[in-house]
């Protein structure tokens, strides 16, 4: 960004920051870093309070702001050593790669659903975790973060908490684990009413079943016989077909178990140095806040997390390479060529310029 384009950017975000709404759970045990040109330029800050914090961000002005998921007594304090750690939320970062600056954002759907997998299969019905302990945050960008501000995974040391992301994940998984042969020849396997990968595994048979059942055999077309089978599934037991290959014809619902698995950062979650960007502050690289989501299944991302600021504000931009078609703001955008001129609302201009697709037009 040239210096134009990062006064406008800055003093915009500077704005939000006046009003924003943060939370930030013990805010005084945390670690904080800041970013003003990569994500992290510096870390070891700490602040009393929130309006400490908030008095430094409008001071500042950074393009990234993040926080420890550990809790120190001295977060301030360096080496890290002396930081005095007392535990960490248990926190995963779930995110979409795709060519181009762009195309992760027709993506983002897949992710949140990805998210939304994590929460409802694994953490609430596997982990018992309470729901109130949870938080949806989108990331500002390419995904979505999910805090868990749970005492019972406090203390997990990081190689327990990767063993919550190889499970999640199905790390090793080998779905024919899942099968005895009896003595007198049944095939004994999970009931859709188990929980974890078991579970999931019986579910998501019944479901191809039910609704593509040639993809196992085109025996199971024949309404009598499929129901027979799946009636068999509930109860666990599978011998309820002429198909001697039934265990390896199951590898396409094993495979398609593995696509809904959760691909989730196993990095974040298990490094307990950690920094996680500040739920409801600005992502630097597109200007969108990394919001907390309080209705996940009808969050829009390129909608909901547009900064609700001086609306009627105009901005004259020049691209700087060519832009794609983009929903955004709800209003669609482009497509865009290199040289072009635009006069455009401020927060789409943030966006673009952000990007590093534009520059403010000179004279601004």
């Amino acid at each position: 960004m040239n210096d134009i384009d990062r006064r406008i950017a800055l003093k915009f975000i500077a704005e939000y920051y006046a009003s924003a709404e943060f939370n930030i759970f013990q805010i005084e045990k945390r670690e904080f870093g800041i970013g003003l040109i990569k994500k992290i330029d510096a870390r070891h800050l700490a602040f009393d309070s929130m309006e400490g914090f908030r008095k430094y961000l409008l001071t500042n002005t950074p393009l990234f702001v993040s926080h420890s998921t550990a809790y120190y007594e001295f977060p301030a304090a360096t080496p890290i050593e002396k930081k005095s750690w007392f535990g960490n939320d248990l926190v995963f970062d779930l995110d979409m790669h795709s060519d181009g600056k762009y195309g992760v954002y027709h993506k983002l759907e897949e992710v949140k659903q990805d998210a939304i997998r994590l929460v409802e299969e694994f953490l609430l019905t596997d982990f018992g975790i309470s729901k109130k302990d949870i938080l949806y945050v989108f990331s500002g960008n390419r995904g979505y973060h999910v805090h868990v501000r749970d005492k019972n995974y406090l203390d997990l040391c990081s190689d327990e908490r990767k063993e919550i992301v190889d499970y999640i994940r199905g790390t090793g998984l080998n779905y024919e684990n899942f099968f005895d042969i009896n003595e007198s020849g049944r095939i004994i396997g999970p009931r859709p009413d188990e929980k974890g990968h078991r579970g999931r595994f019986a579910r998501a048979a019944i479901t191809m079943l039910e609704k593509e059942p040639v993809k196992l055999s085109r025996v199971f077309s024949k309404d009598e016989i499929r129901n027979n089978f799946i009636t068999g599934v509930r109860e666990g037991n599978w011998s309820r077909t002429s198909i001697k290959d039934i265990i390896s014809r199951l590898k396409i619902v094993a495979d398609t178990l593995l696509l809904s698995t959760v691909n989730t950062d196993a990095g974040v979650t298990q490094d307990l140095s950690k920094l996680i960007r500040v739920p409801n502050s600005i992502h630097g690289e597109t200007g969108l806040i990394a919001k907390i989501i309080s209705d996940i299944n009808n969050f829009d991302p390129l909608k909901d997390a547009v900064i609700n600021i001086n609306k009627n504000e105009a901005k004259c931009i020049i691209f700087t390479e060519d832009v794609p078609e983009i929903e955004f703001a709800n209003s669609t955008f482009g497509p865009f060529k290199k040289d072009e001129k635009k006069e455009l609302q401020l927060v789409v201009a943030i966006f673009f310029v952000l990007k590093g697709s534009a520059s403010f037009c000179s004279g601004q």
